[in-house]
């Protein structure tokens, strides 16, 4: 298998749309829809009458089912007419769909001058209030490939992201930054005056918070479900064939991949990015890693190299097929010796899913220097490709950021069964004792005793083994710490001490809610004092002393020594009452 890449820059925006939503809202259940709802929804338009015109949506609810759904509920119910389209950016989008800026005595059997009366300066709405309303719920986000291309309509929300409830937008400008960030849900039908309805809008006279000086033109007189409305022959919005977006997990916050071409979806590894991707006939993904403010720093700058992760697929070859073999692809890297094979496994996962695990090393001739990289590499299938994970690195470094391969094969996801699976390798056994060698320095003298456990109170606190704070307690001890034999010999000493009552701890935390906060509070000072290390450069066993020692009796003076000053200040001052 051949790989090839190149470099892209990636746009990241941090603006959001929408406001911060003031009033409590109940969180909705996503529903499932049979295809019979599926297709009704397809199949419905919603015109929205306005001074300025009129604009006909139509709707996607393969890719946001329950987000149409909420839509067509609420225009139904009229909840809609009389809105004002509140926050007016030319060249960007219009946005609407807050209550607060419907006026109370808004009725659609008004005339216009009706209407421009109760919507004057005098008479209208609180315009402070104006994008913080909503419905009194919020829906889950619906990420999908749909673009922000000009007319498509998208969902807003708040700083998180499930917390759409019924302010949308239409995009005035193609604005590609948005996509994956808001829920596309719909767009302006072509050929109905909607784009032009859009324009004239766009081009209202704004206030200083984007807002329509004078309401009257940007109120929506209705929004009429229209049922049937069949628009074929229109064609879609376009579509990204990939996609990295933000997502919830129980880890916290993450970045995914999703690749709608190959049927692949995995979570990029924590401060790492997507530096190239090809999607050609197969699948071509490299990531390195993307913040240098961390232990990556210090090892890229001794190393001269940076590490890799490549993802890669290739169609199943006729043979494989007929046989239904699994993939025994191998990768190598050009131009190197032959190169050695240190595990060779083809084991199963715990649904009986099959998989080739091989780990080797390849020297490169770079003048007169040996240069000995390692690579380990996971090979399998589904019923129509083939799909490999890889991770490079020179030997030396190797182990430093192995954890990013492991994370990479916990969270992908490939099509199976016409639909997408996780391949819950990482439960192997086979491939957890590999996972463990890789992260062992090779040693002329066996290391102390060192039980290489989880952090079994991190972890209950912060809910997955794959939370970012969890992570970097594990790349502080595995990069750090357990690279010198002082470390070594502390962290032999500390586990005994930590494991006999750390599980008791995990275990009551997971019982019982409040404790947990609590713990995950008092974590927080710990985790803070360790960042240090990150930044700085330990080279020898003298300053992983002089660092491990500062860390220790500065986290002894926050825990220990301020408290109790602080309880001796207040009982000084109750007995002087």
């Amino acid at each position: 298998m051949n790989f090839k890449f190149f470099v892209i820059s990636i746009l990241v925006v941090s603006g959001l749309i929408g406001g911060a939503f003031a009033q409590q809202a109940v969180q909705l259940t996503p529903q499932e829809f049979t295809q019979e709802e599926i297709d009704k929804m397809k199949n419905t338009a919603v015109l929205i009458t306005t001074h300025e015109g009129t604009m006909v949506i139509e709707f996607y609810p393969e890719d946001a089912p329950n987000t149409v759904h909420n839509f067509l509920e609420l225009a139904e119910s009229g909840y809609y007419d009389g809105i004002v389209f509140h926050r007016i950016i030319p060249g960007f989008m219009i946005q609407t769909g807050d209550p607060n800026t419907k006026h109370p005595e808004f009725n659609t059997e008004l005339t216009d001058d009706e209407i421009r009366a109760l919507y004057n300066d005098e008479n209208e709405t609180d315009r402070s209030l104006w994008g913080t309303g909503g419905p009194g719920w919020q829906i889950d986000e619906e990420f999908n490939t749909l673009k922000h291309d000009r007319g498509a309509v998208s969902m807003a929300r708040s700083q998180h992201k499930d917390t759409a409830g019924s302010q949308f937008f239409i995009v005035h400008q193609d604005s590609p930054a948005l996509d994956g960030k808001y829920t596309v849900f719909g767009r302006l039908v072509p050929g109905t005056f909607s784009l032009a309805g859009m324009d004239r809008i766009a081009t209202l006279e704004r206030d200083i918070r984007d807002a329509p000086t004078d309401a009257f033109p940007a109120v929506i007189k209705s929004a009429k479900v229209i049922h049937p409305y069949f628009t074929t022959g229109l064609g879609e919005l376009g579509r990204n064939q990939s996609m990295v977006s933000d997502v919830d997990t129980l880890a916290g916050e993450v970045k995914a991949y999703k690749n709608t071409l190959h049927d692949v979806v995995f979570q990029i590894p924590y401060r790492w990015d997507v530096i190239d991707e090809r999607n050609e006939d197969f699948l071509q993904v490299t990531m390195e890693p993307g913040s240098f403010e961390h232990n990556a720093l210090q090892i890229i700058e001794k190393s001269g190299f940076v590490p890799q992760v490549l993802v890669g697929s290739e169609n199943r070859t006729s043979y494989e097929l007929e046989n239904n073999q699994i993939s025994t692809g191998f990768f190598s890297i050009a131009g190197g010796d032959e190169p050695v094979i240190l595990n060779n496994y083809i084991f199963s996962n715990l649904d009986g899913k099959r998989a080739h695990l091989i780990m080797s090393t390849q020297n490169i001739q770079a003048g007169e220097e040996t240069i000995e990289f390692k690579i380990l590499q996971l090979h399998f299938n589904n019923s129509e490709k083939n799909y490999s994970i890889i991770y490079v690195n020179l030997s030396e470094f190797f182990r430093f950021e192995v954890n990013a391969f492991s994370y990479t094969v916990d969270s992908f996801e490939i099509e199976i069964d016409g639909k997408l699976q996780p391949l819950k390798f990482g439960d192997s056994p086979v491939f957890q004792q590999l996972m463990k060698d890789a992260k062992v320095k090779p040693e002329p003298e066996p290391l102390p005793p060192a039980r290489i456990g989880g952090c079994l109170i991190a972890t209950a606190s912060y809910g997955s083994e794959l939370a970012p704070q969890v992570q970097q307690l594990r790349e502080l001890r595995d990069n750090t710490v357990l690279q010198t034999e002082s470390g070594a010999i502390f962290m032999a000493g500390f586990n005994q001490f930590y494991y006999s009552f750390s599980p008791a701890i995990a275990d009551y935390e997971r019982e019982n809610p409040a404790f947990k906060e609590a713990v995950k509070i008092t974590l927080t000072p710990l985790l803070t004092s360790l960042t240090l290390l990150q930044y700085t450069d330990i080279d020898s066993e003298s300053e992983m002393l002089g660092y491990g020692i500062t860390i220790i009796l500065l986290n002894i003076g926050m825990y220990f020594i301020a408290p109790a000053i602080l309880i001796t200040k207040i009982r000084s001052f109750y007995k002087l009452q």
